[in-house]
Order: C-alpha cells, then sequence, then structure tokens
C-alpha cells in the first residue's frame, strides 16, 4: 500500500520536502494558501545567496554543498535556469575570524576558496573600498539562486512526480489537517508552513518573526552578477548581490528587524534601512554612493534563538506529525538537502537531529551572514563621518 503524506506549505522547504517525498512513491498532497514563491512567503523575492562558508559548522557546509547540486538536478528536471555561477565574497575584517574559520574548514572538504588581498580584491568589482579589511575570502563556486522561480520549481517538479497541490489556509485538526472545509489524514504531516509556524504551534515552537528590508540601487553593467559576486560583511551585518536579471544592485543590512505580522504588517521600506544601505554604499562600493533606490522588498525571517532549523517530530503527534522551520535567514539554499533529510526522518532512516529538536536552546547566530547586530559597521560609519 502507497504511503501517503500532507505536506502544509509551498516554500522551499514544505516544497522541498514533498517533491523528494513525491520522488520516493509516497501520495502527496501540498497545501499552499497562496501560490508557491508568494510576495507574502519567506522563499519569495527575486534572489538569495548560495554558499558554502558557515564557519567552523561541518554540517550545514556539507548542507549546502549537496544543496548545490540537487539545485542543478532540479534545473534539469523543470528545464530552468535557477543557479547563478557568480562567486561570493567575504570581507574579512580581522585575521582570525569567522572567515578564517570557514576556510579551513571548505579547504578540508575539497571546496574552491581564495584568500585575496585588498588589491586583488578591488578586481572583483568596478569600485571596492578595503582599507579596513583584512582580507577578501572568495568562494568561487558559490553564487546565487533565483529565489521565486527555484520555489516555483520545486512545486513544479513534486507535481510532475505525482504530488497533487491543494491551494487553501490550513489548520491543525488532531494529527490530521483541516483545509477549505475538509479533514486530510495520511501517514505523515508535515507543517512547513515559514513565519506562519509560529502561529499555528505556538507553545511548541519558538521562533521569533523579523520584518527584513532589502533595498536594490541602479548600477551599470559593470555592476551585474556576474561577473560582480555575491558578497558578505560578515562582522558588519550586510550583504548584497549584483544586479541579477536587471533587478539592481542588491544591499540589505542583516541586523535583526522588529517583529513583524506576515499577513497584517505593511511591507514597506523604512527610511532606516535605505539610511543604512545607502551609507553602506558610499562607503564599501564610492562610485554607488549617489545612485538611485530603484526598487525594495519588505520580506520576513523566522528566527530561532541559535539559528538553526527546525525539523523535529511534534510531541503529541504519535509519530506522525512533523514540524519544519526556522529558515533564520540562512536557510533558504538549503531547501533541497533538508528535504531530503525530512523525508529521511520520517521514513526512518535518519535518526533526528538534536540541533533541530524542539524546546531550549542557546542563543546564537553564527550561521548567519551576520555576526553582529550592525554595531560592527555603525562604529566603522560614524568613525568614517568623524575623520
Amino acid at each position: 500500500m502507497t504511503a501517503s503524506a500532507v505536506v502544509v506549505g509551498a516554500g522551499v522547504f514544505g516544497a522541498s520536502t514533498a517533491r523528494e517525498l513525491a520522488g520516493r512513491g509516497w501520495a502527496v498532497t501540498l497545501v499552499e494558501q497562496y501560490t508557491p514563491g508568494d510576495v507574502r512567503a519567506s522563499s519569495g523575492g527575486e534572489s538569495r545567496l548560495i554558499r558554502y562558508s558557515h564557519g567552523e559548522n561541518l554540517w550545514y557546509m556539507r548542507s549546502a554543498r549537496t544543496a548545490r547540486d540537487r539545485w542543478r538536478d532540479l534545473e534539469q528536471e523543470v528545464g530552468e535556469d535557477l543557479l547563478v555561477d557568480c562567486g561570493v565574497a567575504w570581507f574579512a575584517r580581522r585575521d582570525d575570524g569567522w572567515e578564517s574559520h570557514s576556510e579551513r574548514a571548505l579547504r578540508g572538504d575539497g571546496i574552491p576558496v581564495e584568500r585575496l588581498d585588498a588589491a586583488q580584491a578591488q578586481e572583483l568589482f568596478p569600485s571596492l573600498r578595503a582599507d579596513d579589511l583584512a582580507s577578501v575570502l572568495l568562494e568561487p563556486d558559490a553564487g546565487a539562486l533565483r529565489a521565486r522561480r527555484a520555489t516555483r520549481a520545486l512545486a513544479t517538479a513534486a507535481q510532475r512526480r505525482g504530488a497533487r497541490l491543494l491551494t487553501g489556509a490550513a489548520k491543525p485538526s488532531g494529527q490530521g489537517v483541516h483545509v477549505n472545509g475538509e479533514r486530510l489524514d495520511a501517514d505523515a504531516i508535515v507543517w512547513a508552513c515559514g513565519p506562519w509556524l509560529a502561529t499555528l504551534f505556538p507553545r511548541v515552537v519558538d521562533l521569533r518573526v523579523t520584518k527584513q528590508d532589502v533595498t536594490f540601487f541602479g548600477a551599470g553593467p559593470a555592476w551585474s552578477s556576474p561577473p560582480a559576486p555575491g558578497w558578505v560583511d560578515y562582522d558588519g551585518a550586510v550583504y548584497g548581490l549584483g544586479d541579477l536579471d536587471g533587478r539592481g544592485f542588491k544591499c540589505a543590512p542583516d541586523a535583526e528587524g522588529p517583529e513583524f505580522d506576515p499577513d497584517a504588517d505593511p511591507r514597506v521600506l523604512s527610511a532606516e534601512s535605505e539610511r543604512l544601505a545607502r551609507d553602506y554604499l558610499a562607503w564599501r562600493f564610492p562610485a554607488l554612493a549617489q545612485a538611485p533606490l530603484v526598487g525594495s522588498r519588505t520580506c520576513q525571517y523566522t528566527v530561532t534563538v541559535d539559528t538553526h532549523f527546525v525539523a523535529a517530530a511534534h510531541p503529541d503527534g504519535r509519530g506522525r506529525v512533523w514540524l519544519v522551520g526556522g529558515g533564520s535567514g540562512h536557510g533558504f539554499k538549503h531547501g533541497p538537502s533538508l528535504g531530503a533529510h525530512v523525508a529521511d526522518l520520517i521514513e526512518g532512516s535518519a535518526d533526528p537531529d538534536p540541533r533541530f529538536a524542539l524546546g531550549a536552546r542557546e542563543p546564537a547566530r553564527a550561521l548567519r551572514t551576520s555576526g553582529s547586530d550592525g554595531s560592527a559597521w555603525v562604529k566603522t560609519r560614524d568613525c568614517a563621518v568623524e575623520d
């Protein structure tokens, strides 16, 4: 008899899990309240970085590398270009910082990485200020994902493998799912509904939903990605990407924003976010100091206190109900590999990872593209103004 699954949420985690289970022969129903890649979803938006650097954490480094191959497989499956090979440059402010830990881990696994001095790094961008940097760590095999298209591609691939896509707002109903006036039961229920996971299971998962603003600035063809790489200032809590597909040069302060309701709160760029982005561009990429703002996007992070994912059985789900989420601003690239991990958990071929368990966790932020709350950049900026 064919095993059955209901996966709630067609974001990158849910759609990846549905595609994986359908490919293993499960009868899958994928439930989505809007559409895959919808602007209100955490998996919406035009781009995400895919990078392998995760400090000393080997699990996430290897997961990202595995995900890269799975993204390539998805491209072949749906016939779309989703992964952009442009590299990712890390602006290292210290010789012995997070980037050095990443470099050791990458080299240990044979993942290509280059350490550049200021002069070499300046060749990566039409304009780059590097006098405050110890070096730049370049991952040549990293790059960017066309996020909205990739999310839709995952859902399309799941359907081609036999999954049914059902549109409607879902709510828990015991060990089942209530949607469109109907109760759905299955051998496995997966709740992978991004920021709505915290609302649906408030006493079970500990998640904070935050507002995150992303800005795009007008730049010339030389700022396109490729050739310009994605970039991360880890200690400054800022990241971005060159102009991808004519969207504009991306600059995003990565400090955690205020609490955010994904259904009710307005998705409007704050004046502070624009100011921080403009100030950073003027400092790091001087030629873009007067670049016009050509677009913005307000999204949300679903953040755990330690930035590890959630992938665990519901305590009252009798082993049938699984909760998956907590992307914490760095989860998108891992989608296909995490989907395979969740499928292994459901089938019993993998043991639950205690890092992804429910319950109390110790605060940490090392897995994101921000090793600080942004104060390091603010301090640097203020000193530059005083000078």
